[in-house]
């Protein structure tokens, strides 16, 4: 039933994309990924609270127990992702195998503390990646750890998916 549930909701995320209707994505991706980490309850509903059990941590949240002092966050903005979904579309590359590669690959959570968590908005990197991550001379081109480097929050590597 997992495979049924994953396979529709990536359904989903593939029609919406190639009818460029990228307004609704947010809602498919989060439970894509959920189905994807099996964070659903016994009547198939989607368990948001299991994404803290599941996701990797900043090296500050890892020692946290109280709920209420972590928050989800998205490893890549969601704009920023869309807009990688846009280029498929246009450069006509999008097909459902492409695009589950490229969910599983960059689709994921980051649970961070609340600090963290302000420090990324006061900086700008909830909803976009730092110019830099776009500047092809820049040393952040193209690195998705930039918006979380440049506010000072630290990932281990190792364990995020690869």
């Amino acid at each position: 039933m997992k495979n049924f549930h994953l396979n529709l909701e990536l359904q989903h995320i593939y029609l919406e994309v190639n009818a460029e209707r990228f307004h609704y994505l947010p809602i498919f991706f989060e439970s894509y990924y959920c189905h994807l980490h099996g964070l659903v309850t016994k009547n198939d509903k989607i368990d948001w609270e299991g994404v803290f059990k599941v996701a990797p941590r900043s090296l500050q949240a890892r020692g946290i127990t109280d709920r209420k002092q972590l928050v989800r966050e998205w490893f890549l903005p969601s704009s920023v992702l869309i807009g990688q979904l846009k280029a498929m579309v246009r450069d006509d590359q999008l097909s459902l195998t492409a695009l589950r590669t490229v969910l599983e690959k960059k689709l994921f959570y980051i649970v961070i503390t609340r600090e963290e968590h302000a420090k990324l908005k006061q900086q700008g990197g909830l909803k976009s990646m730092p110019a830099s991550y776009y500047q092809a001379d820049h040393q952040d081109y193209g690195d998705p750890f930039s918006r979380f480097v440049n506010a000072g929050i630290h990932l281990n590597n190792q364990c995020l998916p690869q």
